[in-house]
């Protein structure tokens, strides 16, 4: 599911990491993965709001744990990062700063 706030920089074909909860990422590592489609419509969640929903294609449907591939299973919790953008280490972290100044500089 999409947040309100990511639907207008998500979109099909784009690149995928897909964490699997059960399983470290930073010792097991991730799958990589496709965006194959994004709703046009939201649906309302009393959590979080408004909420697209989407599917993502996995390159593997297994994960390599202490060298046993374990195959995925259907209701697995997985956080999937869509990679919309690239910047240099320092523009991420000069951000912040960045917003704040345009915003301190406005005339209201």
């Amino acid at each position: 599911m999409l947040e309100n706030k990511d639907i207008g920089f998500v979109r099909a074909g784009q690149p995928v990491t897909v964490k699997v909860e059960t399983f470290t990422f930073t010792k097991y590592g991730t799958i990589e993965g496709e965006v194959i489609s994004v709703s046009n419509d939201a649906i309302e969640d009393e959590k979080r709001g408004l909420i697209y929903s989407s599917k993502i294609r996995l390159n593997s449907d297994t994960l390599s744990v202490n060298g046993v591939d374990i195959k995925l299973s259907p209701g697995m919790a997985v956080t999937a990062e869509v990679k919309t953008n690239k910047r240099r280490v320092i523009e991420y972290f000069l951000s912040p700063l960045q917003q704040h100044a345009q915003e301190s500089l406005r005339e209201r």
